[in-house]
This record gives C-alpha cells, sequence and structure tokens, in this order.
C-alpha cells in the first residue's frame, strides 16, 4: 500500500471520530511500520501513535488492527481493505461514544406517550407488509451480533426468522412478531446465553422442518441441553430467566412431538429452578412468568403433562371481574335454558367467556383501546380453570373443550395459532363421535350443532376437519326438525359461546364445505 492509501486509511478513522461527537484531542499518527512478507505476498500494516516533544509526560497508543491485503494492487482487496479498516473505526468510535455518555450520564433516551402512539401508529400501519416481506426487528436487528460473534450462524437464524410458520414456534416463551411478550420483555440478558440461544435455533428449525427431528435439530437440541446442565450444576448461575427460557423451548418441541415424559421431566427442572428462587429472592421478569404459565398449560393440554403452575401462582397473572360492566359476565341463553346439565364452575368460566367476548367485539367494533395484560390474564383464568375441571361425562368433557376453544380463538391467537386449534379440535373431534348417537341430543340438537360447528371450523384442512364435515351433514339429515332450515344455523350459534366478528369468515367456509347455508 503506498503512501497515498495509508493517509486515506488515517483520514478515514478521523472523520469517524469526527461523525461520532469525539473531539481529536489526540495528535495524528506520525510512525507508521511496515513488514513485507514476500513469501506469502502480504502486508500487515501497525499503526502506533506517538506524541513527540513531550519528554517522557505522555505516550498514547490507540486500538490498532491488522489487515491483510495483496502485495499485488488490487482493487477488490484493497476495497475490503478499506471496508474493514472503516468498520473497525466505527465500532472504536461507538464505544468510545458511549463511554462518554455514560460518564455524563447522557446515555438514557427520554420518551413521551405521544412518542409511544406513534409508533405505535407505525408499527400498525406497516404490520401486514412486516408480516410478508421483512423479518422481525425484534430479532434481526436488535438481537443480531452485527459482528458475527454469535455461538450458531446469523445467517441461518435470519433465515430461520424469514419462515412465517417457524416465527411462531417461540410461542408462548416469547413472540417475535408481537409487541406483548417479545423477546425484550422476557429475557434481560439479550440472545448471548449459549443455552437460550441453541433452544430458539431449535424451535425455529424445528418447525421449518415441518415438525420432524433433523440432524440440525439434535444438534440444536443436544447443545442446549449440555449448557443447561453446567447452568444448574451451578447454583449461583442457575437461576436465570435464559435458564428457563431455554428449558420452555425444550418443552415445546416436546410437547409437539408428544413425548410426555420428556415434558414433565423438563418441567420437574422448572419446578426445581422456582423452588431455588425462594430462599435467594430472585426476581424475575413478568414476561418469564408468563411463559412459565402458559407453556406449561399448552403442555397439560396437548400431552396430558402434570401441570407445576396455574392462575393463581404469579401474581402478575391474577385477574378477577370487572365490576364496570357487570352485564358483560351473562349466562349466553343456551347454557341458561339447560344450566341443569352443567357443574356451577363450568357455568361461571361461561360467563367469563362470554364478557372476553363482548370485550372483542367491543374492540373490533369501535376501535377502544384494551389492555392486553388484562386480557392475557382473563384469558389465563378461563382456560386453567376449564382445565382442571373433572370430567364427569363425555358430554361434560365435550363441551369443556368447545369452550375452552373459543376463548384461544376469540382473544388469544398469538398464543396457540401455531398447535392449540389442530390439538383441541381433534381430542374435540373425539369426544363427539363417542357420543354420537346418544338419545341424549335429540332434545339438545342445537348445543351438538355449536359443538361440531366450533370444532369443524377452527380444524386444519385434513382427516380431522373432513371428520367434522361428515358430523355436519348427517345430523342435518338425522334431525331435519331441527336443522332443515339451514338460514337459522346462525341465530342458533348465537344461543352460545359465539362471536360473528371473530368467527363469522371461518364458519361461513365450513357450512360452504358442507353444503349448508349460513
Amino acid at each position: 500500500m503506498d503512501p497515498s492509501g495509508l493517509w486515506i486509511l488515517l483520514r478515514t478513522i478521523s472523520k469517524q471520530r469526527q461523525a461520532y461527537g469525539e473531539s481529536e484531542t489526540q495528535p495524528r499518527c506520525q510512525l507508521f511500520l511496515f513488514e513485507w512478507r514476500h513469501n506469502t505476498c502480504h502486508k500487515r500494516i501497525l499503526g502506533a501513535l506517538q506524541v513527540p516533544n513531550f519528554g517522557q509526560k505522555a505516550v498514547c497508543l490507540v486500538d490498532f488492527q491488522f489487515v491483510s491485503v495483496q502485495a499485488t494492487p488490487d482493487k477488490t482487496s484493497d476495497k475490503a481493505a478499506k471496508r474493514l479498516a472503516r468498520s473497525h473505526a466505527v465500532k472504536q468510535a461507538l464505544q468510545r461514544k458511549r463511554q462518554l455518555q455514560q460518564k455524563s450520564m447522557q446515555h438514557f433516551s427520554v420518551r413521551t406517550i405521544d412518542d409511544e402512539r406513534q409508533q405505535t401508529g407505525r408499527n400498525c400501519k406497516g404490520q401486514c407488509d412486516k408480516r410478508l416481506t421483512s423479518s422481525p426487528a425484534s430479532l434481526s436487528a436488535s438481537l443480531l451480533d452485527p459482528f458475527q460473534s454469535l455461538a450458531v450462524d446469523s445467517k441461518r437464524l435470519q433465515v430461520l426468522l424469514n419462515d412465517f410458520n417457524a416465527r411462531q414456534a417461540p410461542e408462548p416463551v416469547f413472540s417475535v412478531e408481537d409487541d406483548f411478550q417479545n423477546f425484550e420483555s422476557v429475557f434481560r440478558s439479550g440472545l448471548v446465553d449459549p443455552a437460550l440461544l441453541n433452544a430458539v435455533m431449535l424451535s425455529l428449525a424445528f418447525t421449518a422442518n415441518g415438525g420432524v427431528m433433523n440432524k440440525e435439530c439434535l444438534v440444536y437440541r443436544g447443545q442446549a441441553i449440555q449448557h443447561i446442565r453446567e447452568k444448574i450444576s451451578t447454583p449461583d448461575k442457575a437461576v436465570s430467566e435464559s435458564t428457563i427460557g431455554a428449558i420452555l423451548l425444550l418443552v415445546g418441541v416436546e410437547a409437539r412431538l408428544g413425548t410426555t415424559s420428556q415434558v414433565q421431566l423438563h418441567m420437574g427442572a422448572i419446578q426445581y429452578l422456582l423452588n431455588a428462587c425462594e430462599p435467594v429472592v430472585v426476581t424475575l421478569t413478568q414476561g418469564i412468568k408468563r411463559a412459565i404459565f402458559w407453556q406449561d398449560l399448552n403442555s397439560s393440554i396437548m400431552v396430558g403433562s402434570k401441570r407445576i403452575v396455574d392462575h393463581t401462582t404469579f401474581t402478575e397473572l391474577q385477574w378477577q371481574r370487572d365490576l364496570i360492566a357487570p352485564d358483560f359476565f351473562e349466562l349466553p341463553p343456551g347454557f341458561k335454558v339447560r344450566s341443569h346439565l352443567f357443574s356451577q364452575e363450568f357455568l361461571d368460566i361461561v360467563r367469563d367467556i362470554h364478557a372476553l367476548q363482548c370485550i372483542r367485539n367491543i374492540y373490533q367494533r369501535t376501535g377502544r383501546p384494551v389492555s392486553t395484560v388484562n386480557i392475557n390474564s382473563h384469558t389465563a383464568s378461563i382456560q386453567s380453570r376449564l382445565q382442571a375441571l373433572p370430567n364427569t361425562c363425555p358430554i361434560s368433557k365435550a363441551c369443556h373443550l368447545a369452550a375452552y376453544m373459543c376463548s384461544v380463538m376469540l382473544c388469544c391467537k398469538v398464543w396457540c395459532a401455531l398447535v392449540i386449534p389442530s390439538n383441541v379440535t381433534a381430542q374435540l373431534l373425539r369426544e363427539v363421535e363417542k357420543i354420537r348417537d346418544e338419545p341424549v341430543w335429540d332434545e339438545h340438537a342445537d348445543l351438538l350443532l355449536w359443538l361440531i360447528c366450533i370444532g369443524g371450523v377452527f380444524a386444519p384442512d385434513g382427516p380431522v376437519r373432513s371428520g367434522y364435515t361428515a358430523l355436519l351433514r348427517s345430523t342435518g339429515f338425522e334431525r331435519p326438525s331441527q336443522h332443515c332450515s339451514s338460514s337459522d344455523t346462525n341465530e342458533i350459534l348465537n344461543r352460545f359461546i359465539w362471536s360473528d366478528l371473530a368467527f363469522e369468515s371461518a364458519v361461513r367456509k365450513f357450512l360452504e364445505e358442507s353444503s349448508m347455508r349460513f
């Protein structure tokens, strides 16, 4: 590199410092040492800054970077060397700027309510395009290391984040696309913990691979488990959001694989860590507590694992009825006329679901703001109590599952869009098929229609949805007194838990598949 090239490099570093607010109090470089390596045709540039004419009072050294260039002039390699030098200069300038800001207490950013509203508006405006075209900023921009220092391939992580289904895989531990329960609200330490990082990669890769464990997934799982074991063996480092989150992500994968024993093993480790929090007073984020609750509940629904927490365990999730709108907590007429068939606990839960339905309808019609935290806690109370109800007979179990499905699809899409609907609708189909020929339906055919529609509307395409279609057709032919007038279907469904705003488009499609008019 000729002297003019060295001057360009020095000038670049100087301008980058000035751009980031650094005063050039230090003198410029006056001595450059060159070491030629003729055998490999490389130069190594070593910059050292020395202050002249000051005796022995001050000698300043700047951070330097070795830059390898070709001995033979080459424009491509020369540009690459300049980019590397520029990147190094920017990094050093940013670090010094942060240090100066911290010393002067100027590293805090002031935001007002108007700022948050404007940001929310921008997010809402670009939400559709974001889902279709770009990867979510919550993981790609703020957590991916620009210098690629993560313990996994950052490019592979970015590819997985561009997959729509894979982006839903970490739920309910954290959400990639939504502000509520996003990564930063759950984990304070970022994506630097190797156990958490490998667990995230496992969750994303497993879903991107269609729910099948391949070699890549096995490597991530093995590394995640190894790092978790190392953390748990060190008591002072074991209890952290990142360790708990890594285990919860493993639970999500095992639940989808249907391995109940592994789910219970991992949740037992979570219980151990929660117990370890008590004597040492470890403060966990609200986000990780919600993640524990939802992963525990979802796993119990999917594979029947024993729960370790409920809706009363964490104070952050506790919910009570709002006295401002008591008329929301009413029993739908379809349940009121047959209240003698159900327990009081179930009827109370149905009232709470009806209130959730009213909140959803008002929000969608008027755009009135609703507290996401309150809605989430409301839903948590409903689903936790439903899961704990005893199933005294097949009819009650079918109604419990249908009510659970309604609570999921009314306001809980972010938590359950990937696995819960398919799992619950499959369970509901099995229960309805068991009791399909019971004589009790002669008097309660409208209840049977509601059960079939709830399952069929939210079942994914495939054998389960086809099973509901066959049930609906047979019901219409065998009980003409109730269903010969298909135009009354909507009126019948509205006697129970039903939201036209939330369910109408889905039920219209299902009824068209079954050749019934809506």
